[in-house]
């Protein structure tokens, strides 16, 4: 049983080649509703649920092609005039380990110093993109929104202390 796919879109390989694994060579039934289940949480954004940290999208940054630099305009952004945006992968053991200080942290200084994610999985909304653009190389990836709310580095360790202190730093 083969599964239909349009060529063009990066999910539907993905979800072909592990349909292929899963029920090539076996004397069961395939179910292509389940691989697909599978794949799809794989890629899910993992701060979806969490109210006080931005899920953000391709759409919410702007991309200078000359200068090669990043503006996000999210409005809570724009509002405070400075933030934390952090690149991960929904698969990243790393960016798991961080979820539960993030969201802590995102609670403590909520409306003075938001805290965006991008899920560079999310090739629907052109992540995978922004993530090239913003030179992301490991995951999880901080970069810190300065006033004119361009991304700069975060160079500093990426532990909940040093996250803290750097915040409270940069108020």
């Amino acid at each position: 049983m083969a599964l239909k796919t349009k060529r063009s879109d990066p999910l539907n390989k993905i979800l072909t080649r592990t349909h292929e694994k899963e029920c090539n060579g076996k004397n069961k039934p395939c179910n292509v509703a389940e691989s697909k289940s599978k794949i799809s949480a794989m890629y899910k954004d993992m701060y979806d649920d969490v109210s006080t940290i931005y899920e953000l999208k391709y759409a919410d940054f702007e991309i200078d092609e000359k200068t090669k630099s990043i503006k996000c305009i999210h409005p809570m952004f724009q509002h405070t005039k400075r933030g934390m945006i952090v690149f991960y992968a929904p698969w990243c053991k790393h960016c798991n380990q961080m979820y539960d200080d993030l969201v802590e942290i995102s609670i403590n200084y909520m409306n003075i110093f938001p805290i965006g994610v991008v899920n560079i999985e999310d090739i629907k909304n052109k992540n995978d993109h922004l993530s090239a653009y913003a030179k992301v190389m490991k995951y999880p990836t901080m970069k810190i929104v300065n006033r004119d709310l361009y991304l700069e580095d975060y160079n500093n360790d990426m532990s909940k202390d040093n996250i803290v202190y750097f915040i409270n730093m940069n108020l």
